[in-house]
């Protein structure tokens, strides 16, 4: 299942679903944000910059070319879970 920026329709999500959509993807695949970010080159303070909370009234604005890389790497992740899963003969939940 592709669910990456793609096809997702960003002009219905706002900033905060896009990065509560991020946070449920990694927490699926067991990776944490901290190493995602460091994945795609960017600083983890950056994305929970992008969050709004109580202490983070005013979120910065995330720009489209740093989401698409969390998306792309999210999907590669998939991806390999998805070959591993099949070498061993299991089909992906």
């Amino acid at each position: 299942m592709q669910t990456g920026i793609n096809s997702l329709n960003f002009r219905r999500m706002n900033q905060q679903a896009i990065v509560k959509d991020i946070m449920e993807r990694a927490h699926a695949a067991r990776i944490p944000i901290a190493k995602l970010c460091r994945m795609v080159g960017i600083d983890s303070a950056t994305f929970w910059n992008w969050r709004k909370t109580p202490r983070n009234p005013n979120p910065c604005g995330a720009n489209l070319h740093s989401i698409e890389r969390i998306y792309q790497a999210l999907d590669e992740i998939d991806h390999q879970d998805t070959k591993r899963l099949a070498k061993r003969g299991k089909t992906a939940a």
